[in-house]
Parts: C-alpha cells; sequence; structure tokens
C-alpha cells in the first residue's frame, strides 16, 4: 500500500521574528509620520527613532535609507488592492489593466501628494530592485499576461516578466509627469497609456 506524503504543518513565526516585524512596522510607521509632518528630506533619522522608542542602528538595520522606508509603505498599500486585481484575472486585456492603472490612482490619491511623488521617484531610482521584489500589483499582473497568453488573448513573443516590464515604466512615466492635482488629464493620459499597450499586446 503507497504511504500518503506527511501534511504540511504550518509554523507559526518565532517570537523573536514577531518581535522583529512589530518594530519593522513601529519604525515604518513612524518615518511616515514624519514625511507626512515635514517632507522626505526634511526628515531626520533622530526624529524618526524618538517616535518609534528605538536605537538609530534599528532604522538602519530595517531600512538603509529613506527610499526603502517609502517603497517599503507603497509595497504594503498594493498588498491590499491587489487582492481586489486578483479577481479580474479572466477579464480581457483592456478591461484588466485599466483595472490596475485605476488601483494605483487609489493608492497615491490615499497618501499626501507630495510623499506620494517621493515614492514614485524612490521608485524609478530603484527600478532594478523592484525588478527583482515585485510590487504586489506587478507581481499581479505578471500572472494576469501568463494567463491571457493561455487564453491566446495576449500575444506569446513575450514572456510575463517582460510585457509587465513594458507596461509599468509608462504608467509611472505618467505619474510623475502628470501632478495629482490635474486628476482628469492624468487620468485620461493613463488611459491612453492602456489602449496603445493594449494595441500592440493583441495577437
Amino acid at each position: 500500500m503507497a504511504l500518503s506524503p506527511p501534511a504540511l504543518v504550518a509554523v507559526p513565526p518565532s517570537a523573536r521574528s514577531r518581535q522583529r516585524e512589530e518594530t519593522r512596522v513601529r519604525v515604518l510607521e513612524a518615518a511616515m509620520t514624519e514625511f507626512r509632518r515635514v517632507g522626505v528630506q526634511a526628515a531626520q533619522v533622530e526624529d524618526i527613532v524618538r517616535a518609534a522608542g528605538v536605537a538609530r542602528g534599528t532604522f538602519y538595520l530595517h531600512f538603509p535609507t529613506k527610499d526603502h522606508v517609502l517603497l517599503e509603505s507603497v509595497s504594503r498599500d498594493q498588498e491590499r488592492v491587489a487582492a481586489r486585481l486578483e479577481r479580474s484575472l479572466e477579464r480581457p486585456p483592456r478591461a484588466f489593466l485599466q483595472s490596475a492603472v485605476d488601483l494605483l490612482i487609489a493608492v497615491g490619491a490615499a497618501e499626501q501628494p507630495a510623499v506620494s511623488r517621493e515614492i514614485l521617484i524612490a521608485i524609478a531610482r530603484h527600478a532594478t530592485d523592484i525588478e527583482r521584489h515585485r510590487m504586489p500589483v506587478a507581481q499581479v499582473t505578471t500572472d494576469y499576461f501568463r494567463r491571457a497568453q493561455q487564453r491566446g488573448e495576449v500575444r506569446g513573443d513575450l514572456t510575463p516578466d517582460e510585457l509587465a516590464a513594458a507596461f509599468f515604466p509608462s504608467v509611472l512615466g505618467v505619474l510623475l509627469l502628470e501632478p495629482a492635482s490635474a486628476a482628469r488629464r492624468r487620468r485620461a493620459r493613463l488611459s491612453l497609456v492602456v489602449d496603445v499597450f493594449v494595441r500592440g499586446i493583441i495577437p
């Protein structure tokens, strides 16, 4: 009689891991509060760690630079909206990509405009790192391209990673060039990006 494979048992995080994550979140929240209060450039690490109740070295243990704080913040924000985007995986390319753009706009709109712009600049500045550690919305979009290729809705001569890498820089460019205050024009130009991109990936 063949033996069944052993059941996988979820191992809860250790107390030390939980404490490390709690400290990371506390530093992240203190840093973002300070960024919103005085601006990213003017924010001082001394003020952040004082508010978080940790040593200065703890900040750099978790976040080598302020940019890494911004990237962590937007990544966590995207985790929440990426779950909503996953509900659109069966939609046609134009509808899915428009949903992705709309969710990215929503993430930015929930943040102070000055801080949101600094986040976009950090993303552009660390584009190579983000390719290795993708943002959740980019991860879901890459998965979408894979599925859409299997359905024959998207050209198959490019990999899903290549398609995502071609799409998001254009979106980032519009978000950087068009101020959040020009919401209607920004949305119109992003819709144009979606339209042009979809025309290029349909078989």
